[in-house]
């Protein structure tokens, strides 16, 4: 449970929003999302649903992929979504 917080708390930093925010966009309070981001609650399935919609992933990435992997996928994700606002210079 350890690992599925530091991959909520990790990838919620990446993205810069706050639990909050998070919460919020999950129809939650943010001390609920912050149990579960502190390991003190795993996310039922339909909250993982929710988190992994918000930021792209899957359940699996969520869930069971290792925090490198994860991470590495969501800083692609980014690279690609920061190619397509900056035109490339030449």
């Amino acid at each position: 449970m350890e690992e599925v917080a530091t991959k909520l708390r990790r990838i919620r930093e990446i993205f810069g929003y706050s639990q909050d925010y998070v919460a919020e966009r999950m129809g939650i309070s943010q001390p609920a999302y912050w149990q579960k981001e502190n390991g003190k609650r795993m996310p039922s399935e339909e909250r993982f649903e929710q988190i992994a919609e918000l930021y792209n992933l899957t359940v699996e990435d969520l869930k069971y992929e290792e925090l490198n992997t994860v991470l590495i996928k969501v800083h692609q994700m980014q690279i690609e979504i920061l190619k397509r606002r900056v035109p490339m210079l030449v």
